[in-house]
């Protein structure tokens, strides 16, 4: 990963960053029983995760963005196996691995909409989309604000990111 961002770089996302984070160990906890590792925020110009499995989800309102999951498909695996209850030697289909990591994206974003609803912030949220492949990653074409959350889960890297788009004036 390239040189995080200085804290003064997140300040003024930092309430919904801790949210974001807060929601993402909420719904692990709850979803998968597992607790996750955080570790430090990226900002500014850190790389993108190297990842196979990615959720996104777009919210309007007040803000605009996405929040976005990445996981390995073996991470994605492990979380979809957990959420189906699948045997641990059971493979999940690509299908199953697909509506799992929707519907991990979906609860997150979905918390996180209901904790920023709580202050007065009301968005809407789109339905989750999910990309799978190899040898990618996924880069919003936006002028606004990007972090990226790291955490660890057992044996896995995961992220999840916050990207809050600038509002453009009407004319």
């Amino acid at each position: 990963m390239a040189p995080s961002a200085t804290c003064a770089d997140l300040r003024p996302a930092l309430p919904m960053i801790e949210t974001l984070r807060d929601c993402t160990h909420a719904v692990f906890a709850t979803m998968v029983g597992t607790t996750l590792e955080a570790r430090t925020p990226l900002g500014g110009d850190a790389l993108r995760p190297r990842c196979n499995v990615v959720g996104t989800i777009g919210f309007g309102g007040s803000r605009s963005g996405l929040v976005v999951f990445y996981a390995t498909v073996e991470a994605a695996r492990h979380i979809t196996q957990t959420l189906l209850a699948l045997e641990t030697a059971a493979d999940p289909s690509q299908a199953e691995v697909a509506d799992a990591i929707g519907e991990i994206t979906n609860m997150i974003a979905g918390s996180f909409r209901t904790r920023m609803a709580t202050d007065g912030d009301l968005w809407a949220i789109s339905i989750p989309t999910v990309t799978m492949g190899s040898d990618f990653y996924i880069t919003p074409l936006t002028d606004g604000r990007r972090t990226l959350l790291p955490f660890r889960m057992q044996d896995h890297e995961l992220f999840v990111e916050l990207v809050i788009t600038t509002r453009t004036s009407r004319t």
